[in-house]
């Protein structure tokens, strides 16, 4: 029992963080709660488990508990989507957001496992000198059940099923193993939560996550939720329900987002694109669009997921091209062990919630400027606002790339509002002159790039005057706090069209099916009160 409630902890964090990530991110704040959160669980359950245990300590009381512990986590998939959407829509939003729901869902089982070790020990002790050797070898055993899943959670449940089948397994499996000291009605108990879980209507069971249009996909890779959903005509894919990419199914290689249609402005400050290198590669829009564009040119793409590539290339269109590499390994690892020089390279491996802070420092914009031609351009896509609180991480990456390249040139992508978030492109260069909206006009008319940016308002978007860096940092590898700039920024996490998570969506959240499932398993909590009250009668009075 101790190994297995070890194990059950660390898998459940594991896989909750799943749940939050989508919502709040993958910061500091959302991470520093979760495991805070469950320390403070496991404390107040070996204070009160070690406390309780004085008290007629017996087998089946403590078994009594980690059914208890299961049965919660068996109604988390439940319950996990009302409280991300009380969360965001009813309480305030700061960087202590994630703190309720992720106790909602945590804290409660968290304790009650906590009571195992020192109960285990309690019953397992016969006299004081034993004591060190008991205790020593139960929490030796509890470790080693941490060990175990975490690895397990990590290399075989999360890349190969999804969260509410590995919360409905990992509370079932505390309900069987309860059931070692248990009489007839919990084991009666147990196999009536299986076959209202897994009975073939199960399929109907809402996803941790709304969505809006048709799901073609929906699976946890290594590093991200992944969700492909059909709307219209339209193809998107979401990482942590976020969108990432987009295709229009009739003409799968044209530029959909307006965003993406800015990374031509590559050929404006370098006519010779022969070779081509994507950080990021989401649903492959760009790749497919710049191999149509560029005939003569090689494109690289390095995407760390193998599974979005995967994706993109049974869902997105992508097929194999003699021009097109696809690496799958971390930018900056493949950058280091390459040789190789680009004539552009377009930076689109940010998200609204998330950017890997490695990707941003100052040691890799100069790891981009040693794999660039002499003319090379750097292109970058960023996420956030010219001014005010949200322009905090742009401002600090344009920091940090001029204090590298003599010219960092600024272009938003919706409207040249000061204040609103969006899609902000930089263009790096080591050519130290400034051009004027005219000499950008004139040089695009030269290179043929006015035909690209047609659908853009690139030239009414420059933005000359750069961004303020007064008290904003240079990121380094030494220093660079993200999770602050960009996650909640202002107090709040970024939330709008991008989000499969919006607010109006957030309050629906289950089928008739559902229902009556859930009406069902509650009918099964409420009986076994009854029991868990008759068990520990004379302790609690």
């Amino acid at each position: 029992m101790a190994f297995g409630s070890g194990a059950i902890v660390m898998s459940m964090e594991l896989i909750i963080s799943r749940v939050l990530t989508p919502v709040f991110g993958s910061s500091t704040y959302t991470w520093g709660s979760l495991i805070g959160l469950i320390l403070t669980g496991l404390s107040l359950g070996y204070f009160l488990g070690g406390k309780i245990s004085d008290r007629d300590p017996t087998f089946r009381k403590i078994c009594s508990v980690v059914f208890t512990a299961g049965l919660y986590i068996v109604f988390v998939p439940f319950i996990a989507p009302a409280i991300l959407g009380f969360t965001l829509n009813d309480l305030p939003q700061n960087q202590f957001s994630s703190l309720f729901a992720t106790f909602a869902l945590v804290f409660f089982p968290t304790t009650l496992l906590g009571f195992v070790s020192p109960y285990v020990i309690k019953l397992g002790t016969v006299t004081l000198r034993q004591v060190g050797n008991v205790s020593g070898t139960l929490y030796s055993i509890s470790t080693v059940g941490s060990i175990f899943g975490t690895f397990l959670t990590i290399f075989v449940l999360i890349p190969t099923l999804e969260v509410r089948i590995v919360l409905f397994g990992l509370g079932i499996t505390l309900m069987i193993v309860s059931l070692l000291g248990l009489k007839n009605l919990p084991k009666i108990l147990t196999i009536a939560v299986i076959l209202i879980l897994f009975t073939p209507s199960s399929s109907i069971v809402t996803g941790l996550m709304p969505h809006t249009g048709t799901v073609i996909v929906e699976t946890e890779t290594e590093y991200s939720h992944l969700d492909v959903v059909d709307s219209d005509n339209k193809r998107t894919l979401y990482l942590n329900g976020m969108r990432h990419s987009q295709m229009d199914k009739d003409n799968p290689n044209d530029l959909t987002l307006t965003y993406t249609k800015y990374f031509h402005l590559g050929q404006l400050f370098n006519s010779s694109l022969e070779k081509i290198l994507f950080v990021g590669g989401g649903g492959f829009s760009g790749p497919k669009n710049f191999l149509d564009t560029y005939p003569n040119s090689f494109i690289d793409v390095v995407e760390i997921d193998s599974q979005v590539i995967d994706v993109a290339k049974t869902y997105f269109s992508l097929k194999d091209n003699s021009r097109l590499q696809i690496f799958n390994e971390d930018a900056r690892t493949f950058l280091m062990n390459s040789d190789d020089k680009y004539d552009l390279i377009i930076l689109d491996a940010f998200a609204t919630d998330y950017v890997p802070f490695h990707l941003l420092t100052q040691e890799y914009f100069q790891i981009l400027q040693d794999h660039l031609q002499p003319d090379g351009v750097v292109v970058s896509n960023m996420i956030g606002s010219l001014e005010g609180d949200t322009s905090n991480l742009p401002s600090s990456v344009y920091k940090t790339m001029t204090s590298l390249f003599p010219t960092v040139y600024v272009f938003t992508t919706a409207e040249n509002n000061l204040n609103i978030v969006q899609n902000l492109i930089f263009v790096a260069i080591n050519n130290n002159e400034q051009l004027t909206r005219v000499e950008l006009e004139n040089l695009s008319i030269q290179n043929n790039a006015n035909n690209l940016l047609a659908d853009t308002k690139y030239l009414e978007n420059y933005h000359m005057s750069g961004m303020r860096t007064d008290s904003i940092p240079i990121l380094t590898d030494n220093f660079s706090p993200v999770e602050i700039m960009i996650n909640p920024v202002t107090s709040q996490p970024f939330f709008d069209e991008d989000s499969i998570f919006s607010q109006d969506e957030s309050r629906i959240w289950f089928s008739e099916s559902t229902s009556v499932k859930i009406g069902l398993l509650i009918a099964v909590v409420f009986t076994w009160l009854v029991f868990f009250k008759s068990t520990w009668k004379n302790t609690l009075n």
